[in-house]
Parts: C-alpha cells; sequence; structure tokens
C-alpha cells in the first residue's frame, strides 16, 4: 500500500523511515492545497495535526471527497516511544488486526 504523509518536515521525515512517500507543507493551507491536488494512486494519507489545527472540519470535508483515508495524526515524536507504538496505533486506528 502506498502511504503518504503530509506535514512538517519532521513530521514526513519520520514516516520516511517506514518507507512511506513525504509531502512538505507547513501551513493549513498548503496542506489543503495538496490535498484537492491528490489522485487516487494512495491507500492512506497521514496528515500532521499540528499543521492542520483550526481547520480540522474542512480537511473532513475533503478527506470524505477523495478516496484514499485520510488520518491526522500528532506528531508521532511527541506521543509515541518507539516505531511500533506508531504502527500499533495506525493498526487500530484502521482497524487492522
Amino acid at each position: 500500500m502506498n502511504v503518504l504523509a503530509i506535514g512538517s518536515k519532521r513530521f514526513i521525515t519520520f514516516f520516511k523511515l517506514f518507507g512511506f512517500m513525504g509531502l512538505l507543507a507547513e501551513d493549513k493551507n498548503s496542506v489543503i492545497s495538496a490535498l484537492k491536488g491528490l489522485s487516487g494512486s494512495y491507500g492512506l494519507i497521514v496528515i500532521d495535526r499540528s499543521v492542520i489545527k483550526g481547520s480540522e472540519s474542512e480537511i473532513d470535508e475533503i478527506s470524505m471527497s477523495i478516496e484514499p483515508p485520510v488520518l491526522a495524526l500528532d506528531p508521532p515524536y511527541e506521543v509515541y516511544e518507539t516505531a511500533e507504538a506508531v504502527e500499533k496505533e495506525i493498526r487500530r486506528v484502521m482497524k487492522v488486526f
């Protein structure tokens, strides 16, 4: 599955360690523009929640109109201590067992 991480440089660098693609977006307007311009070639999109603060409802609206699921996550390096904890959280949110 192709996964795209959108957010700050630190956020996308973290997810690139797992083999995800990364798209730099430092503010909510650039995240919104990126989402609107994406094709359906991804299986999952994760967004840096710290970048989109204040526009969650707009992101939710956009995510309902595009094909891959969109998850807004807190920066994992602030919340999770290990890579396994990040993987477990993604599986929990996506309901993958």
